[in-house]
């Protein structure tokens, strides 16, 4: 089968999925009002489903992506364990295959049901940008023009930076491609301003032109360009996250900036480690993110937290959660004026629940010897689940804790891997109640 019918045929097929989710999705006529932002665990077409349902449909200013590119390859994310003598070992863990049968026709299909989907989300003044590489930008291009219309084509946005390898046999491959559509062709668009040297960093001195100067020389100001030259995040970056394709949060920032106001509401349903939401956080933007990978999610549920972000966390309870045991012992439990408890306790024990085949097979014997003799080392952090959501999250020194939570709060201890464990509370030799 050729390329073009294999691309004709994956999107006919998403056409046919998505006109079969809209007719299974009745949705609510009023448009909700915009609450807590949402980060979603779990398959993006069901939570873009839901959220048609609960009214959303053209309710987002900005949707970014950045779905897999095809490259017929595996990505891990890098996590960090400590063995028995407290020494750091750098563990690679499977987060998502780029492969989809080897079938581009399959990939076409799984990306054009999720445009379509996306497209629905879209406000009828809003833009849709998609992140890819050389890879698969060129096929999704196609797409695009047929699904959101060769008309509404913004822009092509080329994004150079300067990590990675390069190759004897071609030039080095030192940018990505983000590719802008609207929805209609009335859209909200705020292109900022630019640096534009002077040639020699002299002034010209033309009338009317306003100039300025810098420690390399003189320039004028102009609407920014569609290359844009922005560091990816570096080894020691603070930002870093460990997560393989994980985006800088300037890059993200310029996105958000460029197509959004303060207060809107944007949404990356391929939201990874969370660099998109915490921009759109920090920008004072409302924002919806979803991933099917647990460890994804859980970085972007830490990230998030740590900003100060209040938002909603949804999840199936009977997927999420593993069923190992995790146990907490509690020395004292105070009532607090205000109705909330006050808990010190320790760790007690932990019975991993780790599925190794997603572990790459030089770590494995290294993963099981720390689960034979210290498998509290694998716990990453503990999470505290208040009437409200999220109420703290508690990362180090687990032998002495000190909770402030609501009676009927869930604690719930994460692995390195993102695996949650619903804790049991042992309070005076037996299981209790917070």
């Amino acid at each position: 089968m050729g390329i073009l019918e294999q691309i004709s045929n994956g999107m006919n097929t998403g056409r046919e999925q998505f006109r079969r989710i809209m007719s299974e999705t009745e949705a609510v006529t009023d448009k909700p009002e915009l609450g807590s932002s949402q980060l979603a665990l779990g398959d993006n077409t069901d939570y873009m489903k839901s959220l048609i349902r609960q009214g959303y449909s053209g309710a987002f200013r900005l949707i970014y992506i950045d779905p897999p590119f095809f490259t017929r390859s595996k990505f891990n994310a890098t996590v960090s364990v400590k063995d028995a003598s407290g020494k750091g070992h750098r563990i690679r863990h499977l987060v998502f295959d780029d492969r989809f049968e080897r079938s581009l026709e399959c990939y076409i299909e799984n990306l054009s049901v999720r445009i379509l989907l996306m497209k629905e989300l879209l406000a009828d003044d809003g833009l849709l940008w998609i992140h890819l590489d050389w890879h698969s930008s060129h096929y999704v291009k196609l797409i695009l023009d047929e699904l959101m219309s060769e008309k509404n084509f913004v822009n092509e946005i080329i994004w150079c930076y300067k990590s990675g390898g390069s190759g004897k046999k071609h030039f080095s491959r030192k940018h990505d491609t983000i590719l802008v559509y609207s929805k209609t062709k009335k859209y909200y668009i705020d292109i900022p301003e630019e640096k534009s040297y002077n040639r020699g960093f002299k002034p010209y001195n033309f009338k009317g032109v306003r100039e300025y100067c810098d420690e390399r020389g003189w320039y004028t100001l102009v609407n920014m360009k569609d290359v844009w030259n922005v560091d990816m995040v570096g080894r020691t970056s603070y930002e870093r996250t460990g997560y393989a394709t994980q985006k800088p949060l300037e890059l993200m920032n310029r996105i958000i900036k460029a197509g959004s106001r303060e207060g809107d509401l944007v949404g990356d349903f391929f939201c990874g480690s969370g660099s998109f939401l915490e921009s759109a956080e920090n920008l004072g933007r409302k924002w919806a993110g979803c991933d099917n990978e647990k460890l994804a999610v859980s970085m972007a549920r830490k990230r998030l937290v740590h900003s100060g972000a209040d938002f909603e966390f949804i999840q199936n309870d009977g997927e999420a959660r593993e069923h190992g045991r995790i146990s907490l012992i509690v020395s004292e439990a105070q009532d607090l004026e205000s109705g909330r408890r006050l808990l010190k306790c320790k760790l007690d024990e932990f019975v991993p629940d780790i599925e190794t085949g997603y572990i790459q097979t030089a770590d494995r014997k290294y993963i099981e010897e720390v689960i034979e003799q210290d498998p509290m080392q694998l716990v990453d952090h503990i999470i505290v689940y208040g009437e409200d959501g999220i109420s703290s999250i508690i990362e180090d020194d687990f032998d002495d804790m000190t909770i402030v939570c609501d009676r009927n709060a869930e604690i719930v201890a994460v692995d390195v891997f993102g695996r949650e464990y619903v804790a049991e509370i042992m309070i005076d030799g037996g299981i209790g109640r917070i």
